[in-house]
């Protein structure tokens, strides 16, 4: 089947060749983007360093590597046709599509129990998540999600492979099965078992509070409590963007680790790579539709952008216009 779907990849017609490697390079070209725009506007304003964006900025950091290491040559791969950046790098791009995979559902598990400490128990919270403490959490996650993509270089029946019907170099899950279900509990349906308690108990929460502050009247703690539910919101809105990415792409490799081979269809995994690379793409469009803080700092960028293109457009229509008149004079 590897066979079939390497010559599937090379005998594309230029159409889709083009249309494939443009979409891609469209995705790719907005996830670096996107991303180095919400590290810069966290820099830029005060409010938004706080202990909740920590957590942000390391998924941004995630999606960054995934938009350098990964996703350039995969591009490349599928505008050539072929894999052509060797073996060594192959297995490095898998490798590295396997950390971020797993250390971004980790932090999105830290970020849930983040929540539940912040909303649910408050008490507890100034103890659990301060600023160093927050900062080993991250860290923490980042070397289990490198520990864990460690193993298969040792593996003597799997390694980090290329897969032509993907158009990437990933680990082949049906090679060792123990390993993929110690991945998939482990790594996978732990952080989303996680997540899911965690934020069903603050949703309930602050349904319950809302309750309680309209009958008191307590504008002040309504306030405070609306506003932890947009941050709530807006970052559930982050794990859903992964999961409809992630879960159709756990389901794929589930199925091909079932079977001990790739059964599936060229689209089908085409689609599986499209879907893990704009996991990483979507994020900073839901920080700016929904933080108006992040939609602030978004909005003075672009107009900062604008300025200089108009800028630079209008001193090379100047310059164009002292040179003729230049050349009309020395003629």
């Amino acid at each position: 089947m590897t066979e079939v779907l390497s010559l599937e990849l090379a005998a594309r017609t230029d159409s889709l060749i083009l249309t494939e490697t443009v979409l891609l390079a469209v995705i790719n070209v907005a996830a670096l983007s996107g991303n180095l725009l919400t590290l810069y506007s966290v820099y830029k304003n005060q409010r938004l360093r706080t202990l909740p964006n920590m957590f942000v900025i390391s998924l941004a950091v995630s999606d960054i590597l995934m938009s350098t290491c990964c996703m350039p040559f995969t591009v490349l791969t599928l505008f050539h046709s072929r894999w052509m950046f060797g073996e060594r790098f192959c297995r490095f791009q898998g490798f590295e599509a396997l950390t971020i995979g797993t250390n971004s559902l980790g932090t999105m598990g830290i970020i849930a129990v983040s929540r539940y400490f912040c909303v649910v128990r408050p008490e507890k919270y100034p103890l659990l998540f301060k600023k160093e403490k927050s900062l080993g959490y991250i860290v923490v996650v980042w070397c289990l999600a490198l520990a864990g993509s460690v193993p298969p270089f040792f593996f003597k029946g799997g390694t980090f492979d290329f897969q032509p019907g993907k158009a990437m170099c990933l680990y082949t899950f049906e090679s060792n099965i123990s390993y993929t279900i110690s991945i998939e509990c482990f790594y996978i349906a732990t952080p989303l078992t996680i997540i899911t308690v965690c934020y069903v108990k603050v949703f309930r929460r602050v349904l319950r509070s809302n309750r309680v502050f309209c009958q008191e009247n307590n504008l002040s703690q309504l306030r405070a409590n609306v506003e932890e539910a947009k941050v709530t919101k807006t970052l559930v809105a982050v794990l859903v963007g992964f999961a409809c990415c992630w879960l159709p792409i756990s389901v794929m490799d589930n199925i091909d680790a079932a079977r001990g081979e790739h059964t599936l269809p060229r689209q089908a995994y085409l689609t599986y790579s499209f879907l893990a690379y704009i996991s990483s793409t979507i994020n900073p469009f839901i920080y700016g539709c929904m933080n108006k803080q992040f939609r602030r700092e978004y909005k003075v960028v672009f107009k900062k952008i604008l300025c200089l293109c108009r800028r630079n457009t209008n001193d090379s229509s100047e310059s164009g216009g002292r040179n003729f008149f230049t050349r009309a004079w020395s003629i």
